[in-house]
């Protein structure tokens, strides 16, 4: 009997992905930021329960974000990449808001789920 394991490959590099997503949401730029999603993405704000399924409903939430936090940047402190997943830990400001996104990316680098999980408690930067 023969058993393999198989390793995970766990990456904390930079992806190019990541640093372009959050720099369209630095830009407020909600082309780019849509462009970032798989046709078929499923977004989630856990805290809030807002949440989005295609890229439409994903622009609409995209833009009431935007106006919510007008002028907001995000400095990601951790990213992680296995596979298909990820997890970026981030630091929102100027409201010091810590938060970390969860989810799947397709083959093509595309997000096809997104969930967001954020407190309201400032970081001590």
């Amino acid at each position: 009997m023969s058993h393999t394991m198989r390793e995970a490959t766990l990456s904390i590099d930079k992806s190019d992905w990541i640093a372009a997503y959050f720099a369209a949401w630095d830009s407020a730029d909600v082309e780019a930021i849509v462009e970032c999603f798989a046709e078929d993405v499923v977004l989630e704000d856990i805290p809030t329960g807002h949440g989005a399924k295609g890229k439409e409903q994903a622009r609409t939430l995209v833009v009431e974000s935007l106006k919510l936090v007008p002028g907001a940047t995000y400095k990601v402190v951790t990213e992680l990449v296995a596979g298909e997943h990820f997890a970026v830990e981030w630091i929102m400001q100027p409201a010091g808001l810590r938060g970390s996104s969860v989810g799947t990316v397709a083959h093509d680098g595309r997000i096809t789920t997104n969930r967001d999980y954020w407190s309201a408690n400032t970081a001590a930067d």
